[in-house]
């Protein structure tokens, strides 16, 4: 079954927003119903402890805000990948960019903390 981009989810959260609340709710309802009875549907390529429980899965990377899960991976990309288009798509170039700067303070020995390079804002 196909979650990401749902026809039916998006269906329900185009009536949400218009205000059909009841319609929503039953909308949503079956979508739910197809997606539990649809199976595994975990995304992640290596099957963990919490393979499939999405509440456990979220909740445990909320907690360590480290990263994601891989189910929203696809979902962010889209919106950074647009977010990166204001600025006519410069964004890997400007991380080149940023490591190579870091890379070459690195190998002067700047550890950071001053205000004497470009690279850090400052060595001691």
């Amino acid at each position: 079954m196909k979650i990401d981009g749902n026809e039916l989810a998006i269906l329900q959260n185009e009536l949400d927003q218009q205000g059909f609340k009841d319609e929503a709710l039953k909308i949503k309802l079956e979508f739910l119903r197809q997606v539990r009875e649809s199976g595994d549907h975990c995304p992640c390529k290596e099957a963990c402890r919490h393979h499939g429980n999405c509440f456990e899965c979220v909740t445990i990377h909320r907690g360590h805000r480290d990263h994601l899960p891989m189910c929203l991976w696809d979902m962010v990309n889209e919106r950074i990948a647009a977010l990166s288009h204001i600025t006519e798509g410069s964004l890997h170039a400007y991380e080149a960019r940023v490591k190579a700067e870091r890379e070459a303070a690195e190998a002067q020995g700047c550890t950071g903390g001053c205000d004497s390079c470009d690279s850090c804002g400052g060595c001691e």
